[in-house]
């Protein structure tokens, strides 16, 4: 590795994480490398996907999607985007709705409704401004959600990020193609 960070294999990481994450690989279907680095610090991993659970619990499939998808997109997050395009699909969400959040070019904007907009504004807002001056975006969403998914759409904008940015420091690589690949 050019990071010099070692990819570990499920067996190579703490049994109890192994038991953690082992429902997670099978409904995958592979060990991803975002487990592989974070596997090295193994509470981090569990403490992670117990913050994940809760931030997502508020939000509707379609906002967490919206979310990853918008934000991952957004900082070149190409590890966490892929995965997201494709459990977007899994849900029954609309390839052509994943390529409007995507930024992809023959996206129709059309697709989105004033919530999926208002919260696709917040997030570019808060990414592309680092959270600063974001007050418009956030009331536009306080418009179309209750304070507690508000404050779990924003946790979840940071969460993504974050999980972009780890993507990208460590160059990761997805071992299944993006839904727009051809015959993906």
């Amino acid at each position: 590795m050019s990071d010099g960070i070692r990819r570990l294999e499920l067996e190579q990481c703490d049994r109890e994480l192994q038991d953690f994450l082992r429902p997670t690989v099978e409904r995958l279907g592979y060990f991803g490398e975002f487990f592989q680095v974070a596997g090295h610090v193994p509470e981090s991993i569990t403490t992670f996907m117990k913050f994940t659970a809760a931030v997502k619990a508020p939000l509707s499939d379609r906002q967490n999607e919206l979310l990853a998808l918008t934000v991952c997109a957004a900082l070149g997050g190409d590890y966490e985007r892929i995965q997201h395009e494709r459990l977007s699909v899994r849900l029954g969400l609309d390839k052509a709705w994943i390529a409007a959040l995507t930024g992809r070019a023959d996206a129709d904007e059309d697709l989105l409704t004033d919530e999926d907009k208002a919260l696709r504004n917040l997030a570019l807002a808060v990414v592309e401004r680092r959270g600063v001056d974001v007050d418009a975006e956030l009331r536009a969403v306080r418009a179309c959600l209750d304070e507690e998914k508000t404050v779990a759409a924003m946790l979840q904008i940071t969460r993504f990020s974050l999980i972009a940015t780890l993507n990208n420091a460590f160059a990761m690589k997805l071992p299944v193609p993006s839904i727009f690949d051809a015959e993906a």
